[in-house]
């Protein structure tokens, strides 16, 4: 088990637990007209796959969804001791991690992406998220575990490790885009939902780095337009009008600045794609009045 604080209050709440006790499989079963009691073979695998799914999870709030299970249902199943292959035909078989799987989707503890190969009609290695629900059901409430999330930053900012959970997610990504897994760029309605857990479990904080993100994206695009500028800049003898433009253009929001520049680009096309001081002289001259 990784050494985290997060694994080891969610694993330690998890050896405690009592699976006939949870209030979401119990509300499934009832509702499947099963018997209340969940056998013993099914309840030691929920604590297998929990203990594996709570080792594997990703607790790092700056990664783009939060609880991402960072491993295939594969690799849960063969760390719990559940993969089976067989000898002559090399299928591999986990089915009750598969049916655990479903059980704790269809009680609302999971998010499960799932996608077909359309070339070999098979099915692609799923992603899997644990909703805050799974740890509402080990009895964390939602301030304990936005508190845990939030430790979980400080502890990496303290230890000198965001830089290395960054590569590690990079990395997590690369090679999710190199295997046959479910691929979620046009999930839109599935990315709406996991960022909306994101910032249902981080509240204000969530919301503070999202405006931090959004500011340092600003301020990268306009360094980006910036060096563009000075890459265009006139020769020394030609600088009258740049000169006069680029001391107009700082003092006004960038969006004014860029849509005078779009229109001259419409309108004149032959200067826009010249640095000369003619292209200069026709944005002063069509400075807005009042915008000296």
């Amino acid at each position: 088990m990784p050494n985290t604080v997060a694994v080891k209050r969610f694993s330690a709440a998890l050896e405690r637990h009592d699976w006939n006790r949870n209030p979401l499989i119990y509300a499934l079963r009832c509702q499947r007209e099963q018997r209340i009691s969940v056998r013993s073979e099914r309840r030691e695998t929920y604590y297998a796959l929990a203990m594996a799914m709570i080792a594997n999870c990703d607790y790092n709030p700056d990664d783009d969804y939060l609880f991402e299970v960072m491993c295939s249902s594969e690799e849960l199943a063969k760390q719990i001791g559940q993969l089976h292959v067989d000898a002559a035909t090399g299928r591999k078989t986990y089915d009750p991690v598969y049916k655990a799987i479903g059980d704790w989707e269809a009680a609302g503890t999971l998010v499960v992406h799932r996608a077909r190969d359309a070339e070999t009609r098979q099915q692609k290695a799923m992603r899997i998220w644990i909703r805050p629900e799974f740890f509402d059901g080990l009895g964390f409430s939602m301030a304990e575990l936005r508190d845990i999330v939030i430790k979980f930053r400080r502890w990496l900012e303290r230890k000198g490790l965001r830089e290395t959970y960054k590569d590690r997610y990079s990395e997590h990504l690369k090679r999710l885009a190199r295997s046959n897994v479910a691929d979620i760029s046009d999930k839109h309605s599935l990315k709406n939902l996991l960022k909306k857990i994101k910032r249902h479990v981080l509240g204000e904080d969530a919301q503070q780095q999202d405006e931090k993100k959004r500011v340092v994206s600003d301020l990268e695009q306009r360094l980006i337009k910036t060096e563009q500028a000075l890459s265009q800049q006139p020769a020394k003898e030609d600088r009258r009008y740049w000169k006069l433009y680029a001391a107009w253009k700082s003092q006004q929001p960038a969006a004014v600045s860029i849509g005078l520049e779009n229109a001259a680009k419409q309108k004149r096309p032959d200067l826009s794609t010249v640095s000369g001081e003619a292209y200069w002289q026709y944005l002063v001259e069509r400075i807005p009045s009042g915008g000296s």
